[in-house]
């Protein structure tokens, strides 16, 4: 008995590597976004430079929303649908935990943006500058609990994150399956067999 390398069908069906890189560019910017946001508040080097940091946790967020609706454009013109290759109880509940993150994202992004607004603020983004058309009423943001609203849907989001990452873990360590090496931004994945010499 001897090893040898094939193809795999079920990891040549993954998406295409511009729709997996974009979602770990995606995974790893809430990262950073998270961490972020909770220095600006509870880190006293952040909360000193804030005007520096807040003006990137802005940026970070539209670059977020950018990438977030381009993935989602590109899912839909590649017909991808959550689950692939798992059984209908996966399945839904794949399809139940993408649309809860891609809700979660969207929505962190637009709240973030109007918070941006109402403190009377243009929206930045690198060298583009914009207005939002939204009245300025900073006292709504500090007084009316936008804030914790915004920390409240990142949390939520970071919740279903970890979620995501374990099922991810889940299906590669437990059940043995191509769940998450699909998903992998490298190209060349072959799976192992045994092959009579």
């Amino acid at each position: 008995m001897g090893l040898r390398f094939e193809s795999n069908p079920s990891i040549e069906s993954r998406p295409s590597l511009l729709l997996r890189m974009l979602h770990w560019s995606v995974a790893l910017l809430v990262i950073f976004q998270g961490l972020l946001g909770f220095a600006n508040l509870h880190v006293a080097w952040f909360y000193e430079q804030r005007a520096t940091t807040i003006a990137l946790h802005e940026e970070v967020g539209v670059l977020i929303l950018l990438l977030t609706v381009t993935m989602l454009a590109l899912r839909w013109v590649e017909g991808r649908r959550s689950g692939h290759g798992l059984d209908p109880m996966q399945t839904r509940l794949a399809a139940l935990m993408h649309a809860a993150l891609y809700f979660l994202i969207l929505s962190e992004s637009l709240f973030g943006i109007w918070i941006v607004g109402l403190l009377g603020h243009p929206l930045t983004f690198f060298l583009w500058h914009v207005s939002l058309p939204v009245l300025p009423n900073p006292r709504a943001v500090f007084e009316g609990g936008l804030m914790q609203v915004h920390a409240a849907i990142a949390a939520a989001l970071a919740s279903a994150a970890v979620l995501h990452a374990l099922a991810a873990l889940h299906h590669h360590y437990i059940l043995g399956d191509d769940v998450l090496r699909r998903m992998l931004p490298w190209n060349k994945l072959t799976r192992r067999v045994m092959a009579s010499r």
